[in-house]
């Protein structure tokens, strides 16, 4: 009897031990789990993929960095004055931005002025429409070719992380914008 319980005993004290060594490794392999996936994250375009930097300036003459804006949601809109979608959707935009402040998330307006006939044609353009923001300026283009925008007007939504969890190629209907990941 005794050396039937001296027996489990050891079994017992085994497995303790064993336990605890697995539990001792397990956030070892936690962490190369997270560096794995860390290794995968692709600076990129397209949604599931980290936002490639911007930096532009405003039509006011300001600098802006893409970068000042991580840690809360942003939302892109790529647009030019002479786009008939664009113009169709300024109004579903200055509801937008009005939501998105609200609920503390930025909306950055990018103009591709590489396409248009000069900037003298956006501010009477965001007059028209009463928009209040002030658009980036990707005077040459860059902005245009490192975000794959074949069309105008795209728009992306770049979450706290800086990952890009939704893109719409095209003109957003209230519809569209009510179903934006940030907005629900």
């Amino acid at each position: 009897m005794k050396t039937k319980q001296a027996f489990y005993r050891s079994i017992l004290i085994i497995l303790l031990c064993g336990v605890g060594f697995m539990y001792s490794q397990s956030e070892s392999v936690y962490q190369q789990v997270e560096e794995s996936v860390a290794a995968t994250v692709q600076k990129g375009v397209q949604v599931g993929q980290e936002a490639l930097p911007i930096e532009l300036t405003t039509l006011n003459g300001e600098q802006v960095s893409l970068d000042e804006y991580l840690g809360q949601p942003v939302v892109l809109n790529f647009f030019a004055t002479w786009c008939h979608p664009c113009q169709e959707e300024m109004p579903i935009i200055l509801e937008m931005e009005k939501k998105l402040k609200e609920k503390g998330a930025a909306f950055l307006a990018i103009n591709m002025t590489s396409q248009e006939k000069g900037k003298e044609e956006i501010k009477p353009f965001l007059q028209h429409y009463r928009a209040n923001f002030d658009p980036l300026l990707d005077k040459d283009g860059d902005v245009m070719k490192k975000y794959q925008i074949i069309g105008i007007p795209t728009t992306i939504v770049i979450d706290e992380q800086g990952m890009i969890v939704q893109r719409i190629n095209g003109g957003l209907t209230y519809e569209i914008m009510e179903d934006l990941v940030i907005l629900r």
